[in-house]
C-alpha cells in the first residue's frame, strides 16, 4: 500500500506566529486546528508546539485507516543542509485518511530564517521538503515571545521593525508602546552594544515622560550603572540658534533644579566623587539670568562640612580670574594656605629681575587689556630701596583669550625663566616669601627665627640687609635659617 499525494497539508503554529504549508508527500487536505495534548487552563498561555493535521489515501486514492508511523524532520535548507529537529518516528492514527498529531518542536529554531520539513512515511522520505510558510496574521505574541536571529543577515539590520504614520503628537501615540503596573515596560539589554537605541532627524531620539500623580516620586527618565556611566550626552552640532549651546545634555526645570548631581560622600577624600565632573575649553560656565529672589547669580555655591569652593589651576595659570567691575566679595574671614598676599607687576626697570629678589616700586603702567593700571616695579638697588615694596616671585607671559561672545582679552600664566625688562611677574608683598636674596652673610652668624631684616644705609655703593632695627625700612621678619650654598633666605615680608 503506497501513499498516494493529493492535496496541501497544513502545519498550524500554537502560538499563533506561523503557518508552516505544503510538508510532504501525503498532501492532506486541511481540517481544523487541535488542541495541544495537554488542554491548557484558562490563565495559562499557549505552548510551544505546533499542530499537524492532514488526509491519507494510497496509489489509488483510497483513505488509509489504522496505525501509520511517521517522522518529520527540520532543515535549514531545501535540499541539504544542518538538521535543526527530529520529531523521531510516531505512531499517528489515521481514520478515514484523516489524522492529526502533536509535535513539541523546539521553538529556538525559529529565528527568522528560512526552514524546511522532510516527512519520512513507514521508512519512505518523501520529496521535495517543504518550505515553513508564515501566517497572514497573528493579533498577539504569547508572553515571553522571542524574535531572535542574525541583524547583519537581515536587510535592514534590525529583528523588529515598526513603523507608524502619523503627523500628531500626542503622548499616548507610539510606534511602540509597553506598559507596566510594576516592572519594566520596555527592558533592553545588550553585552556589549546599545540595550535601547533611539535616533531622530528633527524631534527627540529617547523622550521620558513622567505623568504620575503624586509629586516628586516619578522619574521622566531614570539611568543607572553598575560598573560604568550612569548618562552620557554628546553633541556634534554646530552652536547656532535655536541650539546654541550645543549641549551633550541639556536640563531644565520650571520648579527646581535643571540638572542635579549627586556624587558617593561616603568617602569625601577620593576623587571619584564629584556631583558633577566637568571637562571642556570652559570646565564649567554658569549664567545666572534671574533678576529678582537670588539676585540671578551665575554660580551660588554652599559646602555643609567643608569648602564651599576648592579652585586649583594644573597650568601655571591662575586659579581664579575675577574680571568684573566688583572683584571679590569676601564676607568672613580670608584664609591663605601659603601665607602672602601676591600682586600682578610689570617690570619697567632697565634690569633683569630673578625670583627672590626685592623689589621696589616705580609707579603704575596700564594692564594689556588697558582697562587698568597696574603697578611697575625695578629691582631694589640703593637708588630706590626706599620704595621696596616685595619680592619677585615668577615671570608671568601673556596670552590671548577668545571670549563666547567673540571678545578678546590678554590673560597670564606663569612661565619659568628671568624676569627681563617689559616682561610681567608676581610679587610677595606680604607673608611668607621662601626664598630672599640676600647680600649680606652677617645674618648667618647673628640672625635667629624672628629677628627684624632691615634694609641697610649703602656700603660702596651696595644695598645690605641688617638685623638693626634702626639701619632703615624694616623689610620684615627671618623664618628660617640662611641657605649659604644659594645666599636666600626665608622671611616674612612685612614692610614698614
Amino acid at each position: 500500500m503506497k501513499p498516494q499525494r493529493l492535496f496541501p497539508q497544513i502545519f498550524v503554529v500554537a502560538i499563533g506566529l506561523l503557518l508552516l504549508g505544503g510538508l510532504g508527500a501525503y498532501w492532506p487536505t486541511l481540517v481544523g486546528a487541535k488542541s495541544p495534548e495537554a488542554p491548557l487552563a484558562p490563565a495559562a498561555t499557549v505552548g510551544d508546539g505546533i499542530t499537524y493535521q492532514g488526509y491519507l489515501t494510497d496509489e489509488n486514492g483510497v483513505p488509509l485507516n489504522g496505525t501509520i508511523t511517521m517522522r518529520f524532520v527540520i532543515f535549514n535548507d531545501a535540499v541539504a543542509g544542518s538538521t535543526l529537529w527530529d520529531s523521531g518516528d510516531m505512531n499517528v492514527t489515521v481514520n478515514d485518511g484523516l489524522f492529526d498529531t502533536y509535535l513539541s518542536i523546539d521553538t529556538d529554531i525559529f529565528n527568522g530564517e528560512e526552514l524546511w520539513v522532510s516527512q519520512i512515511v513507514d521508512g519512505e522520505t518523501l520529496t521535495p521538503r517543504q518550505e515553513i510558510a508564515p501566517v497572514p496574521m497573528a493579533h498577539t505574541l504569547r508572553p515571553g515571545a522571542v524574535v531572535k536571529g542574525t541583524a547583519n543577515a537581515l536587510p535592514n539590520n534590525y529583528m523588529l521593525e515598526v513603523h507608524m504614520n502619523n503627523d500628531a503628537f500626542a503622548f499616548n501615540r507610539g510606534a511602540i508602546t509597553g506598559q507596566s503596573t510594576t516592572g519594566n515596560a520596555i527592558y533592553g539589554l545588550a553585552d556589549n552594544g546599545r540595550a535601547i537605541y533611539g535616533q531622530t532627524r528633527d524631534g527627540y531620539a529617547v523622550y521620558g515622560f513622567d505623568g504620575g500623580s503624586n509629586a516628586n516620586q516619578g522619574y521622566a527618565g531614570y539611568f543607572y550603572s553598575t560598573n560604568g556611566v550612569g548618562v552620557y550626552g554628546y553633541s556634534n552640532g554646530n552652536r547656532a540658534h535655536p541650539n546654541i549651546y550645543a549641549p551633550g545634555v541639556y536640563g531644565q526645570s520650571n520648579q527646581g533644579v535643571g540638572v542635579y548631581g549627586r556624587g558617593d560622600t561616603s568617602n569625601s577624600f577620593t576623587f571619584y566623587n564629584q556631583g558633577g565632573y566637568f571637562v571642556g575649553g570652559k570646565g564649567l560656565y554658569a549664567l545666572g539670568t534671574d533678576s529678582a529672589g537670588e539676585a540671578g547669580y551665575g554660580a551660588q555655591i554652599y559646602g555643609s562640612n567643608y569648602r564651599g569652593m576648592y579652585v586649583q589651576s594644573f597650568s601655571g595659570h591662575y586659579d581664579a580670574y575675577f574680571g568684573g567691575t566688583g572683584g571679590i566679595f569676601v564676607n568672613g574671614a580670608v584664609v591663605n594656605s601659603v601665607a602672602n598676599s601676591t600682586s600682578l607687576a610689570v617690570n619697567l626697570g632697565e634690569t633683569t629681575i630673578a625670583a627672590g629678589d626685592l623689589v621696589a616700586m616705580v609707579g603704575v603702567a596700564p594692564s594689556p587689556n588697558g582697562d587698568m593700571m597696574m603697578l611697575a616695579v625695578a629691582k631694589a638697588d640703593v637708588t630706590n630701596q626706599s620704595a621696596v615694596i616685595g619680592v619677585a616671585v615668577e615671570a608671568y607671559s601673556t596670552e590671548a583669550i577668545i571670549h563666547d561672545d567673540g571678545s578678546q582679552t590678554i590673560g597670564f600664566s606663569s612661565t619659568s625663566g628671568a624676569i627681563t625688562p617689559n616682561s610681567y611677574l608676581t610679587i610677595i608683598t606680604e607673608g611668607l616669601a621662601p626664598t630672599v636674596n640676600v647680600t649680606s652673610l652677617a645674618l648667618v652668624t647673628n640672625g635667629e627665627i624672628g629677628d627684624k631684616v632691615s634694609l641697610a644705609p649703602a656700603v660702596n655703593g651696595e644695598m645690605t640687609l641688617s638685623l638693626s632695627e634702626n639701619a632703615g625700612i624694616i623689610v620684615g621678619r627671618m623664618a628660617g635659617p640662611i641657605d649659604e650654598e644659594s645666599g636666600t633666605v626665608p622671611m616674612f615680608i612685612d614692610i614698614d
